[in-house]
């Protein structure tokens, strides 16, 4: 059975260990802050969890920002994506993603955007299938942006 729902307490543990596969380079301890800061402001930052029979396999954190690579004034965020490697390929991505933009929409905004580092080409292939448009490449990343307009909330569980 398959499950996407917002990240809570419970789901530090899994998260952590998520967040150490996609963001090896950084400390537990700043992994640690940064969960805690999503967890106690869900109306800018949220956490979303994938789950395959109760077990997590995939995190998608999303924020609002203000003036999304500078021009495009309140948008959606994707800030980190990630799926265990053995379910890659196989559309769950997607449904995270799909479940941020709807909680996006939901916030009002007309966007979402996100970057990948410019070496990452399955990245970048996958946000490019998912309908996010290139806007620029700086400081080693692609930046990309894609229409919310007219974006369904209607699905989107209650989350």
């Amino acid at each position: 059975m398959l499950l996407i729902r917002k990240m809570t307490h419970a789901d530090i543990p899994s998260w952590l260990e998520m967040r150490s596969d996609l963001w090896p380079q950084c400390p537990l301890d700043e992994h640690t802050q940064e969960i805690l800061e999503q967890l106690s402001s869900p109306e800018t930052l949220q956490g979303f969890v994938i789950l395959i029979k109760n077990q997590p396999i995939g995190f998608l954190e999303a924020a609002i920002h203000q003036n999304a690579h500078q021009q495009f004034g309140r948008s959606g965020y994707i800030e980190g994506w990630y799926v265990r490697e053995s379910f890659r390929l196989s559309g769950y991505g997607k449904k995270l993603v799909d479940t941020a933009e709807k909680w996006a929409v939901e916030k009002g905004c007309e966007n979402m955007a996100s970057d990948t580092e410019d070496f990452n080409i399955g990245s970048i292939i996958a946000h490019k299938k998912m309908g996010y448009i290139e806007q620029f490449r700086a400081d080693g990343e692609v930046k990309f942006l894609k229409s919310l307009i007219g974006k369904s909330t209607e699905l989107c569980p209650s989350l």
